[in-house]
């Protein structure tokens, strides 16, 4: 039997999704509107107005908030949809490209179309061949199948000296990072309580003090992700080797003396964006 209110239903699902999001951003439940403020210049009223289901999102206001976040805006659209769509793979010259399917019917094997949804129940994964590549086995027919462009990794940047900062954002920025230059670890703090970062690039000494308190607040708010130390103190003794070891150990950090090429720094910072593979 239909919903008798699919409207309301619709709202609550993307509201869900929307609370999902935040938590895996590390958003605190009582900052949480305050956060949605910020990404869509909205009063706390009309922002809670539509958490709570009691005002529309508009597709703008959706799209705001997936740019904000750095979220694909497909799983966003599809919270509002009557039937979810579902996370899937589409293999595709060596790479696996991200969509989301709209599977349809039951398992059928011989199946005749361009494409077809096949679902591994031992993982839970589901990926799209086409249809000649899987006649033998049961897959299911797709009626809608959508891609869109993963968003950019974001990545802070603090270094005390400006230009140094700048030149790793620059070089970021070509390799296809969403990178952010910061002066002061108060500044990036303060960034972090609204916009969500995936990786770091954390230069040691800040003025008179260390970067060891911000690494641990940096860790309590993405417990994962990739972390890049710089320091160019070790040879005048002010850094030494034994305590960046043990920093490094602690937070999950890469340790690089400068002047360091920015390419290695890209590196670092893209093996610690590869989720590692699960144990055989």
């Amino acid at each position: 039997m239909a919903a008798e209110h699919p409207e309301e239903d619709r709202h609550r699902a993307l509201a869900a999704f929307i609370e999902t999001m935040l938590d895996r951003h590390g958003v605190p439940e009582r900052q949480r509107f305050r956060a949605l403020e910020a990404a869509l210049g909205m009063s706390y009223t009309q922002v809670r107005r539509r958490m709570l289901g009691e005002a529309p999102w508009s597709i703008e206001e959706i799209r705001k908030l997936a740019s904000h976040f750095h979220e694909p805006l497909i799983p966003i659209m599809s919270a509002l949809a009557d039937v979810p769509g579902i996370p899937a793979t589409l293999p595709f010259a060596g790479a696996a490209l991200p969509c989301t399917i709209w599977p349809v019917g039951e398992p059928l094997a011989g199946r005749i179309g361009p494409m077809v949804a096949m679902h591994d129940e031992t993982t839970d994964q589901w990926t799209v061949a086409s249809a000649s590549e899987v006649a033998d086995s049961p897959s299911y027919e797709l009626a809608r199948l959508l891609f869109e462009r993963s968003p950019p990794r974001r990545v802070a940047v603090l270094d005390d000296d400006s230009d140094s900062a700048q030149s790793i954002v620059d070089f970021l920025g070509a390799k296809g990072m969403d990178a952010q230059p910061f002066n002061c670890a108060v500044e990036l703090l303060a960034a972090m309580e609204s916009e969500p970062f995936e990786g770091f690039v954390v230069d040691w000494l800040l003025g008179d003090t260390t970067a060891k308190e911000l690494l641990s607040k940096i860790r309590a708010r993405v417990p994962s992700g990739p972390v890049v130390i710089l320091t160019g103190q070790i040879a005048t003794g002010i850094a030494t080797e034994e305590e960046l070891a043990m920093v490094g150990a602690s937070y999950r950090a890469l340790l690089f003396e400068k002047p360091t090429r920015p390419l290695t720094i890209f590196n670092a910072l893209q093996v610690g964006f590869t989720p590692e593979a699960p144990a055989a």
